[in-house]
């Protein structure tokens, strides 16, 4: 019984430590690359490691070499059975300002194990709150906007439902 104590207490030590000594920036890099095939670039970030995920801030979001915003500041939280993003104060670009929200104060994304096959969204803005989910295995992304305030730029994407508010659904 003691032998089982501690082989088991020694794996558990090992993926605490694997955990916590990962090279998350690392990963972070190699994330980055995936996105560069896309024709997406993350620059001028400044990128620090902390003991349970990454914190990135004062990064620029470019799309095929245009700038579409500053992001203040990132946190990935990584956890074994629960991982989350957040996003806090994104200014868009100008140029975009009909066909995007001005700013995004936060964004939280959400993945975990106890609904292993969704990321859960919630966010507020000068659009309002929205809250959302995306089904990896359905590839699906529906956002709802109880609450609004600034949607024009954003209207025509939408759809008016009577209960819930504004929607937006789209595949991947």
């Amino acid at each position: 019984m003691q032998m089982v104590k501690r082989i088991v207490g020694g794996f558990f030590l090992s993926l605490l430590l694997l955990w916590l000594f990962a090279p998350k920036v690392e990963l972070y890099y190699a994330l980055e690359k995936q996105l560069k095939e896309k024709s997406i670039l993350i620059s001028n970030e400044t990128i620090s490691d902390t003991w349970y995920g990454l914190k990135i801030e004062n990064a620029d979001l470019s799309v095929d070499g245009a700038k579409i915003a500053t992001i203040s500041q990132l946190n990935f939280n990584i956890f074994f059975f629960y991982n989350s993003l957040k996003i806090n104060d994104v200014k868009m670009d100008k140029s975009l300002s009909n066909m995007a929200p001005k700013e995004i104060n936060s964004v939280n994304a959400v993945y975990s194990i106890i609904n292993p096959l969704k990321i859960q969204l919630d966010a507020n803005g000068s659009f309002g709150v929205m809250n959302g989910e995306v089904a990896l295995l359905d590839k699906k992304v529906a956002l709802l906007f109880p609450v609004t305030k600034e949607i024009k730029t954003i209207k025509k994407f939408l759809k008016k439902d009577k209960e819930k508010g504004w929607i937006y659904e789209t595949s991947y």
